[in-house]
């Protein structure tokens, strides 16, 4: 266990120090890292980590505290807490009246110009990762592509869409078909 509490802590202050604002845009790193490189989760255990993470409350980065603590227990679910938020508050902290002092300086209106699609092109992977993770066959990603584009496309409230998907979740158990 101590040989691993050590890499998991430098990893989550990484990830922790990479997303600022959300670890949406490290998602694809921490999977490579977790899933492939490490195999210390499985695609669908990170699918799921991550999943439960954006429906409590909190931060969504909490995955990383699933994470630990399904590699070293409860001392790995505690060095993945305090390595994701101790380095990006005391950035956050330290960096705050900094920014807010030269916002509105060339450099840093460039810099957050710059800043956009990377994020949108880390976004786009991770939902990638994310669908090809958990995604097994053709009609549940032409499923999740339309659920995608309904969102994108009209103004239909996602909670709608997930509870059409639990309800045809539970139909094709109760009929025995295993399409979704």
């Amino acid at each position: 266990m101590q040989n691993t509490l050590l890499p998991l802590m430098l990893q989550c202050a990484m990830w922790s120090l990479m997303a600022i604002g959300g670890n949406t845009v490290a998602l694809g790193d921490i999977h490579r890292y977790t899933v492939t490189d490490m195999r210390w989760v499985s695609d669908a255990q990170f699918v799921a980590f991550f999943a439960l993470s954006q429906a409590l409350p909190g931060p969504n980065g909490m995955f990383l505290v699933f994470i630990g603590q399904q590699v070293a227990g409860v001392p790995g679910a505690l060095v993945a807490l305090v390595a994701k938020l101790l380095p990006c508050s005391a950035l956050t902290w330290f960096g705050a009246g900094w920014l807010e002092k030269h916002s509105a300086t060339p450099w840093v209106q460039l810099t957050k110009r710059a800043l956009l699609p990377v994020s949108i092109g880390l976004i786009l992977a991770a939902s990638y990762i994310l669908i090809s993770s958990l995604e097994q066959s053709h009609l549940s990603l032409l499923l999740t592509g339309a659920s995608a584009l309904i969102v994108f496309f009209t103004r239909l409230n996602a909670i709608w869409l997930i509870g059409a998907g639990v309800a045809l979740g539970l139909l094709s158990a109760s009929l025995g078909m295993h399409g979704f």
